[in-house]
């Protein structure tokens, strides 16, 4: 889970008013559209999609096309978004809402595999910082007036941070939350999730709701983050 880093019991993305500040965090393999079902019967709050490949999604890959659809119950459509390229990240957007496919759209800037860091993309986006700064300008733009938001790492490592100064390009880009998974791409899952880091960003970026991510198994863990 990821819960906001105010005490408010509300949560406000752009135009969306959430009754608990609260997001489910989106895991690859297990945010589907049963899983998101399942969950908001417990509860209001956002629940947002598996991780989408836009370029996978500009070619209307038939898998992904599955992955991107909504049970008529979900009445908050959340989509994440994966892409290192600003032009096809702008066409996913687009195509999401020209064909009224999602409320709001998070972009995903924290996955710490290998196999897609060491192509320059996830985690080490942010280190590219003007690339950063295009594709989150682009899905911003692309998007209109359904909220974009982003989730990213500390940075690649302890010797490479870049939440904070990444934070500040995509708040000046227009998104409108921000949310911090505080472990360097480096750590994985491992070791405990730096909430001072969170408690950091949170001064840094005042425009715009931080979210904390990283190590809330429970309600009782959201509370106790929770500020």
């Amino acid at each position: 889970m990821t819960v906001a880093t105010a005490p408010a019991r509300t949560l406000r993305i752009g135009p969306i008013e959430l009754d608990a500040p609260v997001v489910l965090a989106p895991m690859a393999g297990i945010t589907n559209t049963a899983f998101r079902r399942l969950c908001r019967e417990y509860g209001a709050g956002l629940y947002v999609s598996e991780m989408i490949t836009t370029r996978a999604l500009v070619e209307r890959n038939q898998t992904t096309m599955r992955l991107i659809r909504h049970h008529e119950s979900e009445s908050l459509r959340s989509i994440q978004l994966y892409g290192v390229d600003p032009r096809t990240v702008a066409d996913a957007v687009r195509m999401l809402v020209a064909e009224d496919r999602a409320d709001h759209i998070d972009m995903n800037f924290g996955c710490p595999v290998p196999k897609v860091t060491r192509k320059g993309g996830e985690q080490a986006l942010p280190w590219k910082l003007d690339l950063f700064r295009g594709i989150v300008t682009e899905a911003v733009r692309a998007a209109g007036p359904i909220p974009v938001t982003v989730k990213m790492r500390k940075g690649i490592d302890d010797d490479h941070l870049t939440y904070l100064e990444a934070a500040r390009i995509a708040e000046d880009a227009g998104v409108a939350a921000i949310a911090l998974h505080a472990r360097t791409a480096s750590q994985f899952y491992s070791g405990h999730a730096d909430w001072a880091a969170i408690a950091a960003l949170k001064e840094a970026v005042t425009g715009v709701p931080v979210l904390g991510n990283g190590d809330i198994w429970s309600a009782e863990d959201a509370q106790a983050d929770d500020g």
